[in-house]
């Protein structure tokens, strides 16, 4: 992980952002130039997902979110920052979080979490460990509001072959793995963002808004149009909300 350069003025706001299942810190192309100048993106790469392919796999959630918070430490301890998770990326950012809470580290300005519900709910990817290929790229297409688009994507054999199918499995399966009982431990002391899109099959929204229960410093629900892609599916309205969660006044957690 890079740190910032120095330099005199204020600093934009770091944004450290999470990838869906299946996905890769491109997942966020085009975000630096939609945020800047306030904002600066920061795309993490989860351990084990180095392009050498040596790097070691986490096959359950705590494991992967402790080497993540020793990965990341340095940067998150050194000034205010953000994160955005959006569906599986979600819970690794909430899940960073509460780890960094428990120990008394710096917690992020904002969490923002998109497409996907409170950790303690049910959530669809329980559905998806037992699928094959086939079934499991019909099943993305499902949850887009915008099929045709995400279909051009599926149907791409080197966009998403059989090297990507795997990953997105275990990546599911490391969500499937990872539901909370009824949230117990004391609430977030930073706000929490919530997106969702309207037409996700996989979140709804009663479920998206019972975040609410995991931050004392209040949550906001921002609903999208379109399904569990929303960014990609409504990707103008969608920065028009991020922008203006980023604007809020931030906490000093």
């Amino acid at each position: 992980m890079r740190h910032r350069p120095s330099g005199g003025g204020p600093q934009p706001l770091r944004l450290f952002t999470f990838h869906h299942a299946g996905g890769s810190p491109s997942s966020f192309a085009g975000w630096r130039r939609e945020l800047a100048p306030e904002t600066e993106v920061v795309p993490v790469r989860l351990p084990g997902r180095g392009r050498d392919g040596r790097s070691p796999r986490y096959h359950d959630m705590t494991s992967l979110v402790e080497a993540l918070a020793e990965d990341l430490g340095p940067d998150l301890d050194e000034g205010p920052h953000a994160f955005y998770g959006h569906s599986m990326g979600a819970l690794v950012a909430y899940r960073l979080t509460r780890w960094r809470a428990r120990r008394g580290r710096r917690l992020p300005a904002r969490l923002m979490v998109g497409a996907f519900a409170a950790p303690h709910l049910f959530h669809g990817f329980q559905d998806t460990r037992h699928l094959d290929d086939g079934e499991l790229r019909d099943w993305l297409v499902a949850v887009s509001a915008t099929p045709a688009t995400l279909a051009a994507l599926v149907d791409d054999s080197d966009r998403l072959g059989e090297a990507i199918l795997a990953r997105l499995r275990e990546d599911l399966g490391l969500c499937a793995g990872a539901r909370e009982a009824e949230p117990s431990a004391p609430p977030l002391a930073c706000p929490v963002d919530v997106f969702t899109g309207t037409e996700d099959p996989l979140v709804p929204s009663a479920d998206a808004a019972r975040w609410n229960s995991y931050s004392s410093a209040g949550t906001i629900v921002y609903e999208i149009p379109g399904g569990h892609f929303f960014p990609r599916e409504s990707r103008e309205f969608f920065f028009h909300a991020l922008r203006s969660a980023l604007r809020l006044p931030v906490c000093n957690c």
